[in-house]
């Protein structure tokens, strides 16, 4: 089922950043309800004892010190944390001896210190392995994360981005920025095929660009279902009219469930991620799975998001989990849909409605043009009805049976 887990990961990456930047937009214009849960009686009394032993402390931070230092130099020198592991445990020392004085030695310049650590210990690195040092690429990846962690801090934290002392908070605060840069280097570093982290952003930022395209698209769809329908007689126009409002209704109804219960279990904001993360991604990795009937997706809609709800971490905690946890089920529930054949649907990419149509007709033919119009245009079948003069019903059979052709195609 996992087999192409790139997909996944990169979706989550994609929603992650989005949603980031719509949380921290949302606090800038003072709807902060998006902190770290500092307050817990679990997390305080982690933090005391941690705090008041001068060795679980150190270790704490350690901990969290190795492991960046290893992921940026993995990323930076486009190298398997394996490569790099022997590397950093030569530094570590040195990178301690920093991590201790660097407050009173540079004071707020911290953090060029910390750049500047980095550019040498990765710069020896390169020469030692006889490669490139690509300054570029350093940059970018430092100055990126140095973003996203600021937004990150500053949503989540303080209108500040002052380093945080308190361990369990510091340690909430990088957990979504750790699991991050975890998904970085699994996208562009074991995956392969990627020749450097700057062309992996060009693919996250090309994304974005085409989620743009197809929100355009969608306006423009829309704009011309409404001059289609201002074509339409009185009675045709009522039955759209009313098949549009029950439809509405009934998923207005289904979202205001599942947040009734998510309100219930105290996890309204976790769900709101969850269900968010699921829509953005629907159609990401095929086809949506649906059962036989409303009532069936009706209960198992509610019984699922009643399990996410459950089994997520707090808000506070963690942004980024809800995220993975919508975005997992929209994976999973695409590999419920059986793979034997490829039927048509609405929102398909083009590519794959050629590869599965062209097999059971003609490119020229008006069933593929009507079908083209249906699937892909997303036009309504009363529209199409008007514009192939053909019925309703005629434009939903003929559909329907390019469809069953498809499938006795490839039994």
């Amino acid at each position: 089922m996992f087999k192409d887990y790139d997909k996944y990961l990169s979706a989550s990456l994609r929603v992650y950043l989005f949603l980031l930047i719509v949380v921290f937009i949302l606090k800038i214009v003072g709807f902060d309800y998006f902190g770290l849960d500092i307050n817990n009686p679990i997390i305080i009394k982690a933090s005391n004892i941690i705090t008041k032993n001068i060795i679980y402390n150190n270790l704490f931070f350690m901990a969290q010190l190795f492991y960046y230092q290893i992921m940026m130099m993995a990323l930076i020198s486009k190298r398997k944390v394996k490569d790099v592991l022997p590397y950093c445990i030569s530094l570590l020392p040195f990178s301690l001896l920093l991590e201790a004085f660097k407050i009173n030695l540079f004071g707020n310049f911290s953090m060029i210190a910390d750049i500047t650590y980095y550019l040498v210990t990765i710069y020896i690195y390169c020469k030692i392995n006889k490669q490139n040092f690509n300054i570029k690429r350093f940059f970018c990846v430092i100055l990126l994360f140095i973003l996203i962690e600021a937004i990150s801090t500053i949503t989540r934290f303080r209108y500040s981005i002052i380093y945080v002392r308190n361990p369990i908070a510091n340690l909430i605060l990088n957990l979504d920025y750790f699991l991050m840069i975890l998904i970085i280097y699994k996208l562009f570093i074991l995956k392969g095929g990627i020749k450097a982290w700057t062309d992996g952003f060009q693919v996250e930022v090309g994304s974005f660009l085409q989620m743009k395209k197809n929100l355009l698209d969608s306006l423009k769809n829309l704009q011309r279902n409404y001059s289609n329908f201002k074509k339409l007689d009185k009675q045709e126009k009522a039955t759209f009219i009313i098949y549009f409002i029950l439809s509405l209704f009934w998923n207005v109804f289904t979202v205001l469930v599942v947040l009734f219960v998510a309100k219930m279990n105290d996890t309204i904001i976790e769900c709101i991620f969850i269900m968010a993360s699921f829509w953005i991604t629907k159609r990401v990795f095929g086809k949506a799975f649906h059962l036989k009937s409303m009532l069936q997706c009706f209960v198992l809609s509610n019984a699922t998001y009643y399990v996410l709800n459950r089994i997520t971490t707090p808000i506070g905690i963690s942004i980024l989990i809800p995220i993975m946890l919508g975005v997992g089920l929209s994976y999973v529930t695409s590999k419920l849909v059986k793979q034997t054949y490829k039927p048509l649907y609405k929102g398909m990419p083009l590519e794959e409605f050629d590869k599965s149509i062209l097999k059971v007709v003609d490119k020229d033919s008006h069933k593929y043009k009507i079908c083209y119009d249906f699937f892909i245009e997303k036009q309504n079948a009363i529209f199409l009805g008007r514009k192939y003069n053909y019925t309703e019903a005629g434009i939903r059979k003929i559909t329907s049976r390019v469809n069953d052709d498809i499938k006795a195609l490839n039994k």
